[in-house]
């Protein structure tokens, strides 16, 4: 072989090598910061009212190394670092920081831009907030957490009567908070799931309205879990079937009615020490959670025991309606008239027979009085599109109408035959939304109505 061409190769071979080589050595993607919350709500840089006992939770978009996190992470202040309690969580990509803070004071925590992953890779640009904490440890606002991640995610302890579980909601302030005494909240909604359990859904359908009418500042949103066996984590409620849409009991080892857990949900918003400013509560659902939000306008002792709160329950789209005696609504005559030849059909939750535990103290007139007096409005769409959900085998399901909309109509009918002039039920039409949560709770009909409904 010649010198030249033996240079050649040996050339050619160096530049495969240095190519490769190259490859090896290219800048991993940098690291993105998903999120930063504070005690379960957003922290921005320039926040004030923080609480000294605080848990600061950052998401990234990768895996941290922690030793390298740490020389990275700084906390400083006029009085020095806070003690700091870091853990790790999702193969390092969430940090969990427990601090405690001293009051009246200014922080700043910056991340430095220097290789925190385990494959070195930078954050995208050095983070920095700088928060100051309240002059009495006492938080009187924040900005609202905005989606349902699991930073919005929430678990509390709530009695059963004989004992107690845990229960999981995502809500946009971190409302068993004890340090706090929220000024700017005047008014709560809580929304409802459907069939599929997807709570994290509906908090952001709904979160986005509250954030196109600039309310999300004010108004809590809460969004209940009412988790099946499968979902639930030892010590979690949960519900069989669908029993958790008509106010039965959990089958966990705990027992208590998913009406219980709201009751109990309303019972801290009503704490007129954390929510001195609290007005309104909304309790809203659709579909399966829309027969919820309707059983639970009459079945609820919230109402009753906080007669300091207005509420409001909207019905979205529910296929069934209880009724308050054995009649219905003859869609040709558009009368009423009590139905033959269908046994069970007024049995709970379409009537008042075989109710659960939870109402075995209530008699019938009492919740009669309360379903006509309380206030019920019922969100209805005459759209079309596919409903596989829809039950129009069952005598008991087709004795309430034809269709979904149809069911809706015809129990404001029977309202407006049954109770003239004394119930306070409303109804509202969405026009060409069919079965469809999304789109209900982010119609133009809703949004004037919860304008209405919040003003």
């Amino acid at each position: 072989m010649s010198t030249k061409r033996t240079v050649l190769l040996f050339g050619a071979a160096l530049i495969l090598l240095g190519s490769a080589c190259k490859k090896e050595m290219a800048t991993p993607d940098p690291i993105t910061t998903l999120s930063v919350t504070l005690n379960g709500a957003n922290l921005t840089s320039g926040a004030t009212n923080i609480p000294t006992e605080a848990t600061l939770v950052m998401v990234f978009s990768a895996a941290l190394d922690p030793a390298a996190f740490e020389a990275a992470l700084a906390i400083t202040s006029p009085v020095g670092s806070p003690a700091t309690a870091i853990t790790y969580a999702n193969q390092s990509a969430k940090v969990t920081l427990v601090l405690d803070l001293v009051e009246e004071t200014t922080y700043t925590l910056t991340i430095d831009d220097r290789p925190i992953g385990q494959r070195g890779e930078r954050l995208s640009g050095q983070l920095a907030l700088v928060f100051t904490t309240a002059a009495s440890g006492i938080i009187n606002t924040l900005p609202p957490c905005t989606s349902s991640s699991n930073d919005c995610l929430q678990t509390v302890s709530l009695s059963s009567g004989s004992g107690s579980a845990d229960f999981s909601f995502f809500s946009s302030f971190p409302i068993y908070e004890e340090n706090a005494e929220w000024t700017d909240l005047t008014a709560a909604v809580i929304v409802l799931h459907g069939v599929e359990r997807n709570a994290a859904d509906y908090f952001n359908y709904f979160m986005t309205t509250l954030l196109q009418q600039n309310l999300a500042e004010n108004v809590i949103l809460i969004s209940p879990f009412f988790k099946n066996a499968a979902e639930a984590a030892p010590g979690d409620y949960y519900w069989g079937g669908s029993g958790w849409r008509e106010g039965q009991n959990a089958i966990s080892t705990e027992k208590i009615s998913s009406f219980a857990v709201l009751d109990q949900l309303i019972g801290q918003l009503a704490d007129r020490q954390h929510f001195p400013a609290l007005e309104k509560i909304i309790v809203t659902g659709h579909s399966s959670g829309a027969l919820l939000a309707h059983l639970y306008a009459a079945a609820n002792r919230a109402e009753t025991n906080h007669p300091d709160l207005t509420f409001t329950y909207v019905v979205a789209n529910s296929q069934y309606f209880y009724y308050p005696d054995g009649q219905r609504i003859n869609e040709n005559t558009n009368q009423r008239y009590t139905p033959t030849g269908c046994a069970g059909y007024d049995f709970w939750p379409q009537g008042y027979q075989a109710t659960p535990p939870f109402l075995s103290t209530t008699p019938l007139a009492e919740f009669n009085a309360h379903f006509s007096e309380r206030s019920v409005n019922y969100l209805l769409g005459n759209g079309g599109g596919s409903d596989n959900a829809f039950n129009s085998t069952n005598c008991y399901a087709t004795l309430l109408g034809s269709t979904r909309f149809r069911r809706g109509e015809n129990m404001f009918r029977y309202m407006e035959l049954a109770y003239p002039g004394t119930h306070h039920h409303t109804k509202t039409i969405v026009n060409g939304i069919g079965h469809d949560g999304k789109g209900r709770y982010q119609s133009s009909e809703f949004r004037a109505l919860l304008t209405d409904l919040l003003n």
